[in-house]
Order: C-alpha cells, then structure tokens, then sequence
C-alpha cells in the first residue's frame, strides 16, 4: 500500500511540476509553440497509459495512468487560459486533440489489423485487444474533454462576473478544478461502460480517484496563482468569450478577410504608382533634354551661320549665345540631378520642403531669355511680397519654365509679352498662392483648354503641342496638392491670348 501511495505521489509531483515549467516557458517567450507540443505529447499517451497501467491505492479504489495524465491535462489547459487570456489558443488545444485522434484512430486499427493478422511474428504477445480498448477511449474522451473544458471555463466567467474578491475566487477556481475532475470521473466510465463493459471498471476509475486527483494537484493551481498573480488579475477583469473556444470570431475572419483585400489593393496601388512614375520621369527627362538640345542646336546655328557669311560677330551677341549655350548645359545637369532625385523618392511620394518662390520664379524668367536671345521679351511681374514660401521642390522650376517656354514658342508677336500677377488666395479652408500667367501668344480654344493638360495632347499650330510639357506640369503641382487651369487673358477671346493660372499650397 506505502509503495503505491509513493508512486501516486512521484505521478502527482511529475504531472504537476511539468505544466508550471511549461507555462513558465510560454511567458518567458511569448510563443505557444512548446506548450502546443508538450501538450500533444500528453495527450496522446493519456489514453495510452489508461490501459496499461493502474495504481491500485485501496481494494476498491484504483487509479489508472490515464487518470493522471488527463488531470494534468485539465490543469495545464487552466494554466494556459488564465495566462494568455485568449480563447483561440484554448480553441487550438480542442483542435490539436481532434486532429490527433483521427491520427490515432487509423494509427491503432492497423495495429489491430496487423496483430490479428496469422502471419504477424508478436514478441511481446500484445493483444490487439487492448488498442480496440484504446480507440473507444480516444474517441470518448475527446468529446469529454470539449464538454468538460467548456463548463469549466463557463463557470470560472460566472464566478469572475458576480465575486470580486480575489481570495474567494481563487478557492472558488480551484473548487471548480476538482468539481470538472469529479465530473469526468463520473461521465467517462459512464460513457465508456455502453461500449467496453468487460474493461470500464479498470480502465477509467470513478468520481473517488478523480476527487483524489483533484486534491493532490490542486497546490500545484494554487502555486501558479500565486506566481502569477497579475495574469490571473487581468484573467478576471477581462471577458472571456465562451463561444471563440469553438468557433472563430467571426469579426476577426471579417478582419482578416479585409486585411487581405486591402493588401491586395496597397500592392496593386504601389505597381501603378510605380509604373506611372517610370513613365513620368521618362517624359520628364525627353521632354525637356529636347528643348536643352534645340536651344543649343539653334545658338550653335547663329554661330556658324555668322561665320561662314564672314561678318563680323558681334562680341555682345556672341557673348549671349555662349551665354545661352552655357545656361542650357546647367539645365541638362539640374534636370539629370532631379530625374535622380525623383528615382530616389521613396513609397511615401516626394519629399517638400519650404520653398522660395520667388526666387525660382527669377530662375526661370533669366533662362527664357537667354535661350531665346533673337527675341525681345518683355515679362513683368508684379507682387505686393517680398519673399513668398511655399511647399515645393527642385521641381518648381520645371512649372515656371515650361508656362513661360509655352508662352514664348505659341506667340506670334515680334516681341511677346508676359505679365506674371502673383497674389494669395483661399479655398476649400486652403491657403495657396496664386500666380497668373497673361501672354498675348495665340492662346486656346475653348474645347481644347482642358486636354492641353492631357498626357500625349499634340493638336496645337499643327505641330508638337504643349501638351507634354503641360501634363508634366499637371503632374507635379498636383504632387503638391495644388491645382492648375487655363482662361482667356482677355475675357471671351481666346485669340487675344492665355492666362495660366497655378495654385499652390503656402507653407504653413
């Protein structure tokens, strides 16, 4: 009798001080992963060790190996509740269960075909028996299992709902601890006894063994609420729904479901995104090494036109066209330095900054002039601010040189005039700066004033449009968040010339 009660106790003290190590381990790393397996590993040889052994404590009272790898089993399944609060790993355990006992089912009926197969050599004599035993086993308990872990979670949320103070509900867990023992040990050999009469009363104990069981193992419940006080803290104030033990929740598939739609949808976005700034650096950088390359291409000509007539060239005009021709290399250079910097931006768009107006507005007039040297043009601007900053970039210049650029090359006029009006204005709660772009050039039909902004738009003089040039533009002021549209400088007359008109947003 001693050796037995001192075998009992080394089961007692190996079920019990496992799952406090494991539970240790979860905390310690945040992962269930180890706990999943120990778990696995104990449940599978639960119903193994039902029946292969028992400790036999009086003479009518006998504890299987079974018994007290299942209260483990129970306790450890507490633990883990209590500790991650969170009924999907509770949920998992049901589903690791279910999966290893349609494993263990086929695993245990080809034993028996194959112990009672005459040509099979058994050593050890094994009775097939015995594994016929064992899948009625797997099979009940896991239903128990379910049903008995739902009512003992379901009653540790009633006791939380109506009893604050922590001690009484400590006592009122570990009661429920040992009533869920009791209870198994009354509806597993009940259920067991319909279908291995011959082998229930040695196999699955009574309400006696398990209340036993629920006693020895219940310091080791006691030992973890202690050590854990906090997580079983939180595990109270908490709601615990019983429903996500077996099924999803059904906001988290909704959740997941959308989180997928919405990545697919950010994916898709950044290709397009990524394609669309390809094919604006693309035009940006053909679009203007063109003008850089005509601009040279022409001082070159009045160059060497001078020079096979034999004149005299003038030193001033020579000065401006090698003037010219150096002006339009520094804008190769800057327009190769932005191409790069744009390459660089990252996902999140362009980087602005505060920007000086004015001062790229000056920028890009000197250069209009100097790369049309043989015209006299005649810009004004007028501005009531000294220093104007916006949130832009380097590629303000682009904006400016390509209106004044438009308004020169669409113009008629031995000497074009542009007059730049630059003022505030508010919309939409949006503070912005205005600037007017007046030209006397040949300006714009009605039906054509919007498509002028269109990517690849040519039908202007009969020639290559502005289009280009202006869907670039477009581009980069709504990067801004700005906006841009063309009117008549002179209302109702289209052939008196445009007014561009640019908004962007003041820095704040």
């Amino acid at each position: 009798m001693m050796e037995s009660l001192i075998f009992l106790l080394f089961h007692i003290l190996l079920y019990g001080l496992s799952p406090l190590l494991v539970i240790t381990i979860f905390r310690a790393f945040k992962s269930p992963s180890f706990f999943y397996s120990y778990f696995g590993f104990l449940f599978v040889f639960t119903q193994l060790f039902a029946v292969l052994y028992s400790i036999q404590i009086s003479e009518n009272l006998i504890i299987t190996g079974g018994n007290i790898a299942y209260s483990s089993i129970i306790l450890i399944t507490l633990f883990i509740g209590i500790a991650s609060q969170d009924p999907t790993v509770v949920r998992n355990l049901i589903s690791i269960q279910v999966i290893f006992n349609f494993i263990l089912f086929f695993l245990y009926q080809l034993l028996v075909v194959v112990l009672n197969n005459p040509s099979t050599i058994n050593i050890f004599n094994v009775s097939s028996g015995i594994f016929n035993t064992t899948i009625t086993i797997n099979i009940v308990s896991s239903l128990v299992f379910i049903l008995e872990v739902l009512i003992m979670f379901y009653s540790l949320e009633k006791i939380k709902a109506h009893i604050k103070h922590l001690f009484i509900v400590i006592s009122l867990y570990v009661g429920v601890y040992i009533g869920i023992l009791c209870l198994d040990g009354f509806l597993f050999p009940f259920i067991v006894s319909f279908f291995e009469p011959e082998f229930g009363q040695f196999i699955v104990g009574n309400v006696q063994g398990k209340l036993i069981l629920g006693i020895l193992f219940s310091p080791f419940l006691l030992t973890f609420m202690i050590l854990y006080k906090k997580s079983l803290i939180l595990f109270i104030e908490e709601p615990f729904p019983i429903r996500l033990l077996i099924f999803p929740k059904r906001k988290q598939l909704i959740e997941k479901l959308r989180k997928v739609e919405e990545n697919l949808k950010v994916t898709e976005k950044r290709y397009e995104e990524a394609y669309n700034r390809a094919t604006f650096y693309k035009d940006l950088f053909t679009h203007d090494i063109s003008n850089i390359i005509n601009n040279i291409s022409m001082s070159f000509s009045l160059l060497e036109s001078k020079k096979e007539s034999q004149l005299k060239l003038n030193s001033k005009k020579s000065e401006g066209l090698l003037n010219t021709i150096d002006s339009q290399l520094s804008r190769g250079k800057r327009l190769i330095s932005n191409i790069r910097k744009l390459a660089e931006v990252d996902e999140d768009g362009l980087k602005l900054k505060p920007t000086n107006l004015l001062e790229y507005l000056a920028n890009a007039i000197n250069f209009v002039r100097g790369s049309t040297p043989q015209k006299h043009i005649e810009i004004k601007v007028e501005t009531v601010e000294k220093q104007i900053v916006i949130k832009a970039n380097e590629l303000l210049a682009d904006i400016f040189e390509n209106i004044l650029v438009n308004a020169v090359k669409y113009n008629d006029n031995t000497a074009p005039e542009i007059s730049i009006k630059i003022s505030k204005a508010e919309l939409s709660e949006v503070n912005y700066v205005k600037l007017e772009f007046k030209d006397n050039g040949i300006g714009i039909q009605n039906f054509k004033k919007e498509k002028v902004f269109l990517e690849g738009y040519k039908d202007l003089k009969g020639e290559k449009g502005m289009g280009i040039g202006l869907s670039l533009i477009t581009k980069i002021i709504n990067l801004y968040k700005g906006k841009i549209w063309v009117e008549d400088r002179i209302q109702g007359d289209y052939s008196k010339g445009s007014n561009f008109i640019v908004l962007i947003p003041e820095d704040e």
